[in-house]
């Protein structure tokens, strides 16, 4: 199931899945499946909106291992790359030396090569740098028997030999220039027009007849590579390519035209080229709707000016500075002049906000609060640019006579706008739909001589158009070709060349049998089910850096990314029994090495929260045993263990103890303070309120969890002394359960229950008070899971507001509240926990630190810790590896006398275990900037 959808409408579910270790294992198994006749499917990162990276046979993915930079050659401006490597990694690799691999796609944190070479991909830029066929100058393949080859440039006698080979490559170099030289004019004549540069209409014999030698005699060398780019892997298997590297621009800059509609927007495309773009981006009012409901996206609308029906992001390259200034200028007065109501130049520093905006339209748009999807089934193609408005205009009147919405966006410099129309893709007449606005769309392509497809393949979703596109002759050119390749065909079968309905095999074919009794209410989502449909498959998860997905990072497991969990979680829940479907090893296993992070509820485009898809997956898997003893009971076992605290510490150092605890053996578990908390307070907060000279009339209360109660009485205290310094009288509740620790062990029930009980602690909470929490993961429950967890007719998930500390004190610092605080000449290095980036603002803590004068303060770039609750005590070589790749690395880089920040309870138990040193709560770096406690504590 993991491997049977990609990011298109289809669903077929493979025979097999292997992930080969190099080179020798691709070419015998490919070797294996031809023998047997068994069809392969190359696969990258599967983010394939056409159908072209599942099928029914093998499925060979290549992005666990093939994944190496083999070979880079600055000099020369070229690396060979294996087809696992990610686009932004490979440009990571190669940025100190000032050059990129230029086809910038919109995937481009978890777009492969190889899928890229198979795409024929491009990005914003294409107007500028062209598609990856332009920067691919070799590729080694595997052929259809099994054979290997290297295509690339060949000089005449270096082709001749190639013809003369008696072998498939021979052949294959034989039966191509036969069938060009006997189809050559009904190609030329019957391919897109030649002014579209991105063109990926069946395969790409017209390029190899109009630019290559010996056809054009003043062409480039005879080359077959330009032949597998946009083949899709239905003509052999890239098993490494040789990318042209070019300079990175030296000065770039955006302009963001906002208008009244999307055909004023795309009337200047044309003209707009004459200002030499590197790139001109429509983002449409849907899209933009999109972002306002998104955590990650809200902030990136910081350029956006009223309420635009579309808007052309328009980005100049320059050698200049001053020259591009003068460009972006007199860009900006052209465009104010011819319709655009606003035209901002966006600073060059939030340059990447805006495109991380416009590259999440996609996944905003799939999660979207309806059943009615954007679905990819006529977004690809490409007509001339003069050509757009008109086209535009044509496909608006398609879409009245269907009585179909659609959304809008895409590359206007290249003449692609992805056209996507909203459908049920479960209901019988939105699918018979889906098929009749698919033909009709590709009759409208072929009026404009247009290209099908002029980026994301023609796959399954457009091959049965494409013999109605070119004509009976090119079709059967293209079948030829596809016979000199694979004479079996076994590569890809039913992409490209396939007369399949474009109504079958849809993974909207799968829907829920069984109504579930949910722990959480889910009606934001529609329901549960749709919560789950909210990955569309585009693989945001599975980039190699970021939030996102740390176990993922760490395995290169699809199991362990939110969208392989999201394609186990929708079969089980699909299932006629989808308790025992939920209850079944493989998902039980995927969803243990989930952190609960809640990165993905951020990042990830539709806002797949995970998290709680797993909480409620073990509500209702019903957890039982020690471990739900132990939460459910963690006060009563904690008070008691604080009592005993000497004998427990050792006790639970013992590898038996740590064995039935589920612990792994090489963890030692926190220690147990002697004195809690509430012991602590009582002693000391007589004493502080009478060192307190003013009080400012404010009150706060604060929940004490059980982490500050019991294992960092320390913390707690800090908190609460803090709190007192700062003028505000202080009253502590103290926790009896932990809501977050209930909700991740599945407790649901018992999580509702706390959360009631305590909102009935704070009922004499007066609306001028604050409530503050010191755990950012116990905080944030009620911003999150608590909405959905307390009765919505009571309105208790609305009463109740907590704080973070660091909130709190930078209220207090906008009022003129704070008194004055010490310096402290330290450095400080700054890691905050992971639901704080997720769900409020992690600059918050940065911000506090900064009002200490002295402080000296470097944020960590590092994800989750690694640690996540138990998480780290039982699945501790994850955890170790997740530590390793931003977070230990930065530490060990630190001088000794340094302080570490870490906002989570969870991250400085991680770092104490893995480094040996203490981290700080924010609350003790301001105690000290107020009481003057020795800097060396």
């Amino acid at each position: 199931m993991l491997y049977s959808t990609d990011a298109s409408v289809f669903e077929i579910v493979p025979k097999k899945v292997i992930t080969p270790r190099n080179k020798a294992a691709l070419i015998e198994a490919i070797g294996d499946a031809v023998s047997q006749n068994c069809p392969i499917t190359l696969r990258a990162g599967g983010t394939s909106l056409g159908g072209q990276a599942i099928g029914s046979g093998l499925i060979i993915d290549v992005s666990k291992h093939l994944t190496q930079i083999l070979d880079y050659q600055p000099q020369q401006g070229i690396a060979w790359v294996e087809p696992g490597v990610i686009q932004d990694d490979l440009n990571a690799f190669v940025a100190a030396d000032g050059l990129v691999f230029a086809p910038d796609t919109s995937t481009s944190n978890r777009a492969m090569i190889g899928g890229m070479i198979g795409n024929n991909s491009c990005g914003s830029y294409s107007v500028y740098y062209g598609t990856t066929r332009e920067h691919i100058e070799a590729v080694e393949v595997v052929l259809a028997d099994g054979s290997t080859a290297c295509f690339e440039p060949l000089s005449a006698q270096a082709l001749e030999a190639k013809r003369s080979l008696a072998s498939l490559e021979g052949d294959i170099y034989r039966q191509l220039f036969a069938l060009l030289d006997e189809y050559g004019e009904a190609i030329l004549a019957n391919a897109p027009d030649a002014s579209i540069i991105r063109r990926n209409t069946g395969y790409a014999l017209d390029v190899l007849l109009r630019d290559y030698q010996p056809f054009n005699p003043h062409g480039k060398p005879f080359n077959l590579a330009p032949l597998i780019c946009g083949s899709e892997g239905t003509l052999c298997a890239v098993s490494a390519a040789k990318v042209k590297l070019v300079p990175r621009p030296v000065f770039r800059q955006l302009l963001c035209a906002h208008f009244d509609s999307i055909a004023s927007a795309l009337s200047l495309v044309p003209a707009l080229l004459s200002f030499n773009p590197a790139a001109i981006e429509l983002i449409d009012k849907a899209t933009l709707d999109g972002t306002l409901h998104n955590l990650a996206q809200k902030q990136n609308r910081f350029w956006i000016e009223g309420d635009p029906q579309a808007v052309l992001v328009i980005e100049l390259f320059d050698q200049q500075a001053e020259a591009l200034a003068t460009r972006l200028a007199d860009n900006q007065a052209w465009l104010l002049s011819r319709g655009a109501y606003a035209a901002p130049i966006i600073a060059p520093q939030d340059s990447a906000r805006v495109w991380s905006l416009r590259k999440a339209g996609l996944g905003l748009l799939m999660g979207k609060r309806t059943r009615k999807k954007a679905v990819a089934v006529i977004e690809d193609a490409a007509v001339p640019v003069a050509s757009l408005a008109d086209f535009y205009a044509d496909v608006q009147a398609l879409m009245a006579e269907f009585k179909v919405n659609a959304v809008y966006y895409g590359h206007a410099s290249v003449g692609v706008i992805h056209i996507r129309p909203e459908l049920d893709l479960a209901q019988a007449s939105d699918r018979a739909v889906f098929e009749s606005l698919a033909r009709a769309f590709s009759q409208l392509v072929k009026r404009y001589r247009g290209a099908l497809s002029g980026e994301h393949g023609d796959g399954r979703i457009r091959a049965p158009f494409l013999r109605e596109q070119v004509g009976d002759r090119v079709y059967q050119a293209w079948q030829t070709l596809k016979r000199a390749f694979d004479p079996q065909g076994v590569f890809n079968p039913g992409v490209i060349l396939g007369e399949q309905s474009i109504s079958v095999h849809h993974r909207a074919d799968r829907q829920p049998k069984v109504k579930l009794t949910t722990g959480f209410d889910w009606r934001g989502d529609i329901s549960l089910m749709d919560a789950v449909e909210k990955c569309n498959g585009a693989g945001a998860c599975r980039k190699s850096s970021g939030l996102m997905c740390p176990s993922y990072q760490v395995t290169r497991e699809e199991a362990y990314s939110t969208r392989g969990r999201s394609s186990l979680l929708r079969h089980a829940l699909t299932e006629p029994n989808p308790i025992s479907a939920l209850s079944q090893p493989d998902l039980q296993q995927a969803l243990a090495l989930c952190l609960a992070c809640k990165a993905c509820k951020t990042e990830c485009p539709a806002s797949v929260d995970m998290a709680r898809l797993k909480a409620e997956v073990l509500y209702q898997t019903k957890t039982s045993g020690r471990q739900a003893w132990l939460f459910r009971n963690q006060q009563r076992v904690m008070a008691w263990s604080s009592r005993y605290s000497h004998w427990v510490n050792r006790l639970q150092r013992w590898s038996l103890v740590k064995r039935l605890l589920g612990i792994d053996i090489r963890r030692d578990l926190p220690a147990i303070a002697p004195v809690s908390l509430q012991t602590l307070w009582q002693s000391q907060r007589l004493q502080l309120s009478s060192q307190q000279a003013s009080h400012s009339g404010l009150v706060v209360w604060v929940l004490c969890d059980l982490y500050s109660q019991y294992q960092e009485p320390t913390v707690g205290l800090a908190v609460l002394s803090s709190l007192t310094r700062l003028g505000l009288e202080v009253r502590p509740i103290y926790l009896m359960h932990s809501p977050r620790a209930l909700i991740s062990q599945g407790l649901l029930a018992e999580a509702k229950a706390a959360l009631i009980e305590i909102h009935g602690w704070l009922r004499q909470v007066q609306p001028e008070h604050y409530i503050v929490g010191i755990e950012p993961s116990e905080v944030l429950v009620w911003r999150d899971e608590a909405r959905d967890l307390l009765p919505k007719n009571t309105r208790l998930f609305a009463e109740v507001k907590v704080k973070l500390y660091e909130e709190l004190v930078l209220d207090l610092a906008k009022q003129g509240a704070l008194p004055p605080l010490l310096p402290l000449k330290r450095k400080v290095w700054l890691h905050v926990h992971c639901h704080q980036k997720s769900l409020a603002d992690a600059r918050d803590v940065h911000e506090v630190l900064r009002l200490i004068p002295g402080l000296q303060i470097e944020s960590i770039a590092s994800g989750c810790c690694g640690m996540a609750g138990d998480f780290g005590y039982k699945q501790y070589d994850v955890s170790l590896k997740i530590a390793q790749q931003a977070l230990l690395p930065a530490i060990e880089a630190t001088d000794k006398s340094d302080w570490i920040v870490a906002t989570g309870v969870s991250c400085r138990s991680q770092i104490d275990d893995l480094t040996q040193r203490q981290a700080l709560h924010v609350a003790q770096v301001v105690e000290r900037a107020l009481s003057g406690a020795p800097q060396e504590e």
